[in-house]
């Protein structure tokens, strides 16, 4: 991978004969000196004002969806889901809408959903979120859509979570003519995800 850090290992140091030597000092030390060599490098890679932060592993992914998604009942919850991954590092997807992290730790979800209203009545869209299958307390965020209409809904959330957590974005619409809606790549713009999220990890608890 570019830009990596170069990771160092302990020393394998011959064993020391029993009366002084100097080839064995010196073979001694010149490990020793590989080791601190690298040691030193990989320090000042990560601390560099030029290579800094980006030589991080930090967890991460990105995924969408190229599918329309329907509510087939009014007023109920539906989990949004994914079908693709754009790229991750230590978050993975599960049951399409499971998003699920290996580290503890703070992180920030922002989400994107492409909506279309095929009913002329204005009609309300409720979104939050799920950690572990119970809602998140006060997630919640209420839109109104109106009549044969397409709607942006775009919102970020930061959560703290243990290893093995997962998170789940949920819709609600009061119209099920109301759905979110996908479009192929089509001149002159590339293609419209119905759904899509970005999870970027800040800090440790």
């Amino acid at each position: 991978m570019p830009n990596e850090i170069d990771k160092v290992a302990p020393p394998a140091l011959p064993l020391a004969p029993e009366t002084y030597d100097r080839p064995f000092m010196d073979q001694n030390n010149n490990v020793l000196r590989l080791f601190f060599n690298r040691f030193v490098g990989s320090v000042n890679t990560l601390l560099s004002t030029e290579e800094g932060g980006k030589v991080l592993y930090k967890p991460c992914a990105a995924f969408y969806s190229t599918q329309d998604q329907t509510a087939s009942v009014a007023n109920t919850g539906y989990a949004v889901t994914f079908n693709n991954t754009s790229y991750n590092s230590a978050v993975t997807l599960s049951n399409n809408s499971r998003i699920n992290v290996q580290n503890p730790g703070i992180y920030k979800f922002d989400v994107t959903l492409q909506l279309e209203h095929n009913n002329a009545s204005e009609t309300p869209v409720t979104v939050w979120e799920q950690k572990n299958g119970s809602d998140i307390t006060y997630s919640g965020h209420m839109f109104d859509v109106k009549g044969n209409d397409d709607y942006v809904i775009h919102w970020g959330f930061t959560v703290s979570l243990a290893a093995n957590d997962y998170i789940e974005v949920y819709w609600a619409t009061g119209d099920t003519q109301l759905n979110l809606h996908t479009e192929a790549a089509t001149s002159p713009h590339p293609g419209i995800p119905s759904a899509s999220i970005d999870i970027s990890f800040v800090s440790n608890v």
